[in-house]
């Protein structure tokens, strides 16, 4: 059977899932990706040639107002400032007919004892069948270190950056592909953030003594006329996220 789904979360060895539990999706001449969850206010999606765009393929991101709308009347934290039609972007061009589109970025901190139940994802766990690639990301990570999620995709054949290395590590999710004949391949990676650092604006405050931890997660293009997209899982503080209301 054709696979045409992945659900990748992050643990801390047998913890419950931290942060989201995001999804990849293969739809006809499309590939999407979303965080897994009742309500499913936004997505990043990959459009392939087809009758109606037979040039090439379009990135995008987009918001369904009405979930966002409910997200924030059941208290909950929601902001962007994306346009109604979706905010488009380039791709990371890596090679011909090769663009990485996404990096999903988890933070070290979500990890820590003392945010692992602020961290947690109350949500049910999706069902994993026949044509689903599942992963857990579940080792410990370091000081300021990240879990990444590098997505490519690319015309004719999967395209796996570091070939051999996540051959070697066994860091390869999928691949998945459309009816327009393009792949998507997920690569996880540990990395050190002072090496390679998040971007500023997803950079947030850690809670400070006294202040309520809470999970939040981030987006946001890299800066630059070839940025892929990013999305940061991380700790903040509850009176942060209150204060930028």
């Amino acid at each position: 059977m054709s696979k045409k789904q992945i659900y990748v979360a992050l643990t801390a060895g047998d913890s419950p899932v931290l942060g989201n539990i995001w999804r990849i999706t293969a739809k006809k001449t499309d590939f999407y990706l979303d965080p897994h969850s009742e309500l499913e206010a936004f997505h990043l999606s990959v459009h392939g040639p087809n009758e109606d765009h037979p040039a090439g393929h379009r990135f995008h991101v987009r918001v369904d107002r009405r979930a966002a709308n409910a997200i924030s009347a059941r208290g909950d934290f929601i902001s962007h400032t994306i346009p109604r039609k979706g905010r488009p972007f380039p791709g990371q061009q890596l090679g011909p007919g090769v663009f990485r589109i996404a990096r999903i970025r988890w933070m070290w901190d979500l990890q820590r004892p003392k945010f692992r139940q602020a961290a947690a994802l109350p949500d049910p766990l999706p069902e994993i069948t026949d044509d689903h690639f599942g992963a857990r990301l579940s080792r410990i990570m370091e000081p300021n270190s990240a879990a990444d999620l590098d997505l490519v995709v690319s015309y004719n054949e999967p395209f796996w950056p570091d070939d051999r290395n996540s051959l070697r590590d066994n860091a390869r999710l999928g691949p998945l592909r459309n009816d327009a004949g393009m792949w998507l391949t997920a690569t996880s990676y540990k990395r050190s953030q002072v090496t390679h650092p998040t971007p500023e604006g997803l950079r947030l405050p850690l809670p400070k003594p006294g202040e309520d931890p809470s999970r939040i997660m981030g987006g946001a293009p890299e800066a630059g006329d070839d940025g892929m997209y990013w999305f940061v899982e991380t700790i903040t503080s509850r009176q942060f996220i209150e204060a930028s209301r």
